[in-house]
């Protein structure tokens, strides 16, 4: 069952992107309705948005609806969570940050060098 609504994700991933690259901006009808091969075409203006706005709108839910379905298929065949295997996180870098300011005594300076 996971591997066939794997295979039905894959797909409508590949049909929900080929609808959205498809489908016109809303000033690419211009070309179209000053005879630029209008009257051949399948769809008329107005019912080509409206198929390929339904078809998206359909792909796009069912994009989201196997999602949900494959994320708690997964999450209840496993009882292990993806970062249980992570290193802990590691001390910061600037030391500065972590360490209690330090006293004149404490401190000791450089021996300076003789200039020639």
């Amino acid at each position: 069952m996971l591997t066939g609504l794997i295979i039905f994700h894959v797909v409508v991933c590949i049909l929900l992107t080929i609808t959205v690259l498809v489908q016109f901006g809303k000033g690419a009808e211009a070309g179209a309705m000053m005879g630029g091969g209008a009257s051949q075409a399948v769809f008329t203006s107005s019912a080509k948005g409206n198929f390929f706005t339904k078809l998206t709108t359909f792909l796009a839910i069912a994009f989201m609806v196997n999602s949900v379905i494959l994320t708690t298929i997964q999450s209840s065949t496993s009882s292990e969570s993806v970062f249980d295997g992570e290193a802990p996180i590691a001390a910061p870098l600037n030391s500065d940050a972590t360490e209690a300011p330090k006293t004149q005594a404490t401190t000791q300076k450089a021996p300076e060098t003789k200039k020639k």
